[in-house]
């Protein structure tokens, strides 16, 4: 209604969201055989000594993930969100500060595990009275040490391609490095018999081909993104703002290695060298389901950004309900196949004794069951960081990655080792009970800003939808004491842009829709974003110059001269299959 002012329908949120859905699924299924791939070739060669050397190995990688995910998740978070503002050179200066400082804290880490590999090793629970498995965890874990670097570098390019619309790419080069990780791991451990070391060395070739490919991708001029390394020292200051809201997810990591550690003692005592087979079959089973659900959060948590950037209330809903509905979906198929065929995983990971199959089948069952609540506690997660509800996010993360989990393994472990399993269920169920309270309690919004300072409006690309359209926007001008010239000038670059996206973008005979969302700033400023289903058309890319400095002048640029001039900033982007342009004025 004129006047109002309410958010209107968001048409572009749904097409969006499943542009990225794919290639995000795919690289998520990618990276979970990636994961799985060191423990099945092992497995299938070594037998429960080369599953256990895997699971004392995990911790390990838990202090990597710490580290790359709080970077590369929240690192791209704040880059989408400065893109969606309008800010592309500091978006590029953030992601140049942050792959910095994290390569170079990946070096540091890989000189100081290779140092104090033996002690690393005791704490990690690999005793010498068992020398097999000593030794297989020893050569493993000074490949994946020494390798550091390599996954900081891979995980971080992909979140950022990802925020930069390059889904496509992301998925491709982390795809292949997976696929060659597999491969490699069939050939250097199954083939050529090399164990421990060649699965590990499988593993950091997967991702140094990630790399090149992703490197190699960003050099191509014609890519839509603007993604683009520019060499200078960090400032902290804003790698600190990436990193901390990256932690508030990456901080699981933290309670998934005391829990590890914990567990893989506790498993030690109670099932010996079976025991923790089983826990690493369970593990890894349970990243073929739940890294379902993190591609389906990855896929939303980037557009998440952007619409919180361009304060597009409706936006956000419509991704999260396409995001929970499609995370249910694909990881309760994943859940489902797992619970019906477990004696396939046992088989294919491994376990050879009767009694390690049995428990393996049965806990497979149970983490089944327990992973629908995980994956409902994986996408609130993920959510919360998206929207930067730092609170939320972390209650999430230390609730089910320790806070709950370990009293619940050690309580459940008194009951004996086929109840210690039921601790999955029961740590996810009561961490959704926690958090709905808390959430409860709180009372947040649950928007990253204040709603009754936007306007915004869908409308059909035909010339009488614009006069209404100007009308509302003057009406939201004089609510929030728009000076006359921002007024005029404000209703003048949306009037102005949109006769050029239906004169010039839409396909001739075919009506296309218009997202226009006007922001009263809190500085007096008003941003103007508009989002259009045209094909590829910037409009700032006009020929402006003057009519007597060129035979090739467009006429119907003068708008466009003018709103140059008059806006503090202006930016243009091809984003998801749409054009996506800011306005501040």
């Amino acid at each position: 209604m004129m006047g109002t002012f309410k958010t209107g329908p968001d048409r572009f949120a749904g097409p969006m969201f499943l542009r990225a859905l794919v290639p995000a699924l795919i690289s998520s299924a990618g990276l979970g055989v990636s994961d799985v791939a060191d423990a099945v070739v092992l497995g299938q060669r070594m037998g429960e000594t080369g599953l256990a050397a895997i699971s004392l190995a995990l911790p390990v990688f838990m202090v990597i993930n710490l580290i790359m995910h709080g970077f590369g998740s929240g690192g791209s978070i704040r880059y989408s969100r400065l893109l969606g503002e309008g800010n592309p050179q500091e978006a590029i200066r953030s992601f140049s500060f942050v792959i910095v400082t994290a390569l170079a804290a990946g070096i540091l880490l890989s000189l100081a595990g290779n140092l104090m590999i033996h002690p690393l090793l005791s704490v990690l629970g690999a005793g010498r009275e068992n020398r097999e498995l000593y030794e297989a965890s020893r050569i493993y874990v000074e490949v994946i040490v020494s390798g550091i670097p390599l996954f900081f570098g891979a995980y971080i390019l992909n979140y950022y391609l990802r925020a930069d619309g390059s889904q496509k790419l992301a998925s491709f080069g982390f795809t292949v490095g997976n696929l060659s990780d597999l491969f490699l791991n069939i050939l250097l451990v199954l083939v050529f018999d090399l164990g421990a070391a060649g699965a590990a060395w499988s593993t950091l070739a997967g991702q140094a081909i990630a790399i090149v490919i992703y490197l190699w991708a960003l050099r191509k001029p014609d890519r839509e993104g603007i993604l683009s390394f520019h060499p200078a020292l960090p400032d902290i200051r804003e790698v600190c703002s990436c990193y901390r809201l990256g932690f508030a997810t990456s901080s699981q990591y933290i309670f998934q290695m005391v829990f590890l550690l914990i567990a893989n003692r506790m498993l030690m005592k109670m099932g010996g060298e079976n025991g923790v087979a089983v826990f690493d079959l369970v593990q890894n089973t349970s990243f073929l389901i739940l890294y379902l659900y993190d591609g389906v959060s990855r896929a939303a948590q980037p557009l998440i950004s952007t619409f919180n950037g361009e304060c597009s209330s409706q936006g956000v809903k419509e991704t999260l309900r396409l995001g929970y509905r499609w995370g249910m979906a694909v990881g309760g198929l994943g859940a489902l196949l797992v619970f019906l065929f477990p004696q396939a995983l046992s088989a294919i990971f491994g376990l050879q004794s009767a009694e390690a199959i049995i428990l393996g089948n049965y806990a497979l069952r149970v983490l089944a069951f327990g992973s629908v609540f995980a994956g409902l506690c994986i996408l609130t997660e993920s959510f919360c960081q998206a929207q930067e509800d730092e609170k939320g996010a972390f209650l999430i993360s230390s609730l089910r990655g320790a806070v709950i989990l370990i009293p619940c393994a050690l309580i459940f472990s008194m009951a004996g080792l086929q109840a210690f399993w039921w601790m999955y269920p029961a740590a996810e169920i009561l961490t959704l009970a926690v958090y709905g309270i808390w959430k409860k309690c709180s009372g947040s919004s649950g928007t990253a800003f204040d709603t009754e300072r936007v306007y915004s409006s869908l409308i059909l690309g035909r010339n009488d939808n614009i006069r209404p359209l100007t009308q509302e926007i003057e009406n939201f001008l004089e609510k929030w004491d728009a000076a006359p010239s921002q007024q005029y000038f404000v209703q003048m670059a949306a009037e102005e842009i949109c006769l050029l996206i239906m004169q010039k973008g839409f396909i001739q005979g075919k009506d296309g829709y218009i997202q226009v969302t006007l922001v009263a700033m809190e500085n007096g400023d008003f941003e103007l974003h508009i989002r259009d289903d045209a094909v590829k058309f910037n409009p700032f890319a006009l020929n402006t110059a003057k009519a007597d400095q060129g035979d090739d002048w467009d006429p119907e640029a003068i708008g466009i001269l003018v709103i140059k001039e008059k806006s503090k900033d202006f930016f243009y982007r091809r984003y998801q299959g749409f054009n996506t342009m800011v306005i501040r004025i």
